[in-house]
């Protein structure tokens, strides 16, 4: 019995203390502001995942960003090295569609919301009617937002649209990095405990429009 009440002891420690490193980990790492970096090159990296010709898979004589350099202290065989640079860049296209498959299925469980407008707007640098803005064109602020949305007839003020982008934010946090953004997030918000007060007071405002 004592050993199993050590056991149990010993257990309770150890999850304690690797919950404890969990919140240490969340409080530094602001996992809402990495959402937002994933959402700003969702099509950058969709693009990417869709043409994996594109991605690279060029032998060294043909690419400039392939580096055939010899190993230290010998002279490394032109085809394997070709050979090498191109398995590494097929691992490296694998792993960047594994995530991105993880981000698209996040942004799929949203996407039909009427609050998603301001993503695509605001991240993904779409119109109001969903359409890619031309490259290179300046990021919409949410005071443009709120002109575009109301030409077609979406009347939002530009608080309240901050307030659909926050919480879509933080929603998609969670569901990216689960407990660890849920910690994120309540520092966060503990850090700034009036933030978006007022936005969500004036969305509520228009509820049932």
């Amino acid at each position: 019995m004592k050993d199993q009440a050590k056991y149990i002891k010993d257990t309770a420690r150890a999850t304690a203390l690797e919950v404890l490193g969990m919140q240490r980990l969340s409080v530094r790492t602001n996992f809402y502001r990495v959402t937002e970096r994933l959402l700003r090159n969702y099509k950058t990296l969709k693009k990417l995942v869709e043409t994996p010709d594109d991605y690279g898979y060029l032998p060294p004589q043909r690419s400039s960003s392939i580096s055939a350099a010899p190993p230290s202290g010998g002279v490394r065989d032109p085809q394997e090295a070709i050979e090498a640079a191109i398995q590494a860049r097929e691992e490296s296209y694998s792993r960047t569609k594994a995530q991105f498959e993880v981000v698209n299925a996040v942004v799929e469980k949203y996407v039909e919301k009427p609050e998603f407008i301001v993503i695509r707007m605001y991240y993904f640098n779409e119109d109001a009617h969903g359409q890619d803005r031309p490259a290179n064109t300046k990021p919409y602020s949410f005071e443009e937002i709120s002109e575009a949305l109301e030409e077609v007839g979406i009347r939002r003020s530009e608080k309240a649209l901050r307030t659909w982008r926050t919480k879509l934010v933080q929603d998609m946090t969670v569901a990216l990095f689960g407990i660890d953004g849920a910690i994120s997030i309540e520092c966060r918000d503990n850090r700034h405990p009036d933030a978006g007060a007022a936005a969500q007071q004036e969305e509520a405002k228009h509820e049932g429009d």
